[in-house]
């Protein structure tokens, strides 16, 4: 399908219901189904996550869509994001609503660039308010983890290639980073 006008919540309301939906400056582009690979990982991780945070009564979902607030004078009243996966300690209805952001995103890269999500995905995930958010690169067996500066930005991220990542919102649990690319 193509890229459909979205400019309000209605019309976003009216896309089919098969795929996931992303809305991007008035435009809903269809986000094509991952590799094997890439959901592998992104189901590995919702497990590690899960298995850990859902004791503290966190919510760990994946791929479901995250509203952007719009800044003034923006195209269309709504932008969206879908993330591999989205931690947050209030359990979304059927989105994450702007205004309520979830503590963690995570995305998987498709590509060794990663360019959507190094630029575009960065810049809107900041603006949401998301206090920390990962970018996963299984080619290179490392996680860039972002996390929000007093300034409402993004500082250099901190590149883990082994050890440990911990959430910065939940400093009680840890992830073994080998653990996302093998099965345990």
């Amino acid at each position: 399908m193509r890229d459909v006008l979205v400019l309000t919540r209605t019309e976003f309301e009216r896309l089919p219901e098969e795929g996931r939906w992303e809305v991007v400056e008035g435009s809903a582009i269809l986000v094509p189904p991952p590799e094997i690979e890439h959901q592998k990982i992104c189901d590995r991780l919702n497990r590690l996550l899960s298995v850990r945070l859902e004791p503290l009564g966190a919510c760990v979902v994946s791929a479901l869509s995250v509203f952007i607030p719009r800044p003034p004078k923006s195209y269309g009243e709504i932008q969206s994001r879908v993330p591999d996966v989205i931690v947050s300690r209030r359990e979304p209805q059927r989105y994450v609503e702007a205004g309520e952001p979830p503590e963690l995103v995570v995305e998987v890269l498709s590509t060794p660039r990663g360019n959507v999500e190094r630029s575009e995905k960065i810049d809107d995930y900041a603006y949401a308010g998301i206090s920390e958010y990962w970018i996963v690169d299984p080619f290179k067996r490392a996680v860039e983890v972002y996390r929000m500066t007093d300034r409402g930005e993004y500082a250099a991220p901190d590149i883990v290639t082994e050890g440990q990542l911990t959430p910065r919102a939940f400093p009680s649990i840890e992830i073994d980073i080998e653990s996302i690319w093998t099965k345990k």
